[in-house]
């Protein structure tokens, strides 16, 4: 279903330019191959626009459900930090988002709205996915892809969770993060998963160590979102740094998050 080596090659694709960072090239790089990747597929781009520079754009597409105008959105931030070209954080989202959308395109006419959204600001406090809470349903939930590319042979935790969770000795699983409001998600997605999963509802004394991603907007508004990340710098040594290249991505891992993604968005858009 999905492809481990489309997913490389859409990494590779956007990490070609550089950095994806306020006016530097690979910016508008990565903002053209997206828009017409997703438009080969058919599918119309919407630029939503949260400010005047070039930078301060989310890209939006979607599949119109048959019956209700709210939505499932599959998300990820296409933006980076000044020094890294990004391939995890995060090309790997981009690229899965991407790819759910080639095989999402030709499913049957879903009842919810499928929408396929690629948001800038997040490295500078979740700018994009803050405005984009304007265009959308009270209902609509999301699943954000934060980091869904790396694994290795160590893992951590934060230290706030250390008498709370058992630390996995290794980095071989996805993390599945919600809110109480969001657990069904957690549930659903974890129940197509064919690798490890570490479903996790952080307790109130915790849930600081989650808010970094885009996500957190949507918690904001009252609305479902699951965070599925592979715990960025609890794992990656390479996380914001010019060494995060496409070479050090596991993509059958990412490929097996995305069918996993794929799966529950078609079963959430019956």
């Amino acid at each position: 279903m999905i492809s481990a080596k489309r997913l490389r090659a859409h990494v590779e694709a956007l990490t070609a330019h550089g950095p994806r960072f306020e006016d530097l090239p690979g910016v508008a790089a990565c903002l053209r191959y997206s828009t017409d990747q997703l438009s080969a597929m058919g599918l119309k781009v919407r630029v939503e626009r949260y400010g005047s520079e070039l930078h301060q754009v989310n890209l939006v597409a979607e599949i119109e459900g048959g019956t209700s105008d709210d939505a499932v959105e599959l998300c990820a931030h296409w933006d980076t930090v000044e020094v890294s070209p990004g391939a995890d954080d995060n090309a790997s989202g981009v690229a899965g988002v991407l790819e759910a959308a080639r095989v999402l395109r030709d499913a049957d006419l879903p009842a919810r709205t499928i929408r396929f959204c690629l948001f800038g600001g997040e490295e500078s406090g979740f700018d994009g996915s803050a405005a984009h809470q304007a265009f959308i349903t009270a209902q609509t939930e999301s699943i954000v892809f934060e980091m869904i590319g790396h694994t290795a042979a160590h893992q951590r935790i934060p230290d706030e969770l250390s008498d709370f969770l058992e630390a996995p000795e290794r980095g071989d699983f996805i993390a599945l993060v919600a809110d109480e409001r969001s657990q069904d998600l957690q549930t659903r997605f974890a129940r197509h998963l064919e690798i490890p999963a570490l479903p996790l509802i952080l307790p109130a004394f915790a849930e600081h160590v989650a808010m970094r991603s885009d996500h957190v907007p949507y918690w904001d508004a009252g609305r479902r979102s699951l965070l599925v990340t592979d715990t960025a710098d609890y794992r990656n040594a390479h996380y914001h740094r010019a060494d995060d290249t496409a070479d050090t991505l596991d993509y059958d891992f990412a490929a097996n998050v995305v069918t996993a993604a794929v799966r529950t968005i078609t079963e959430l858009a019956q």
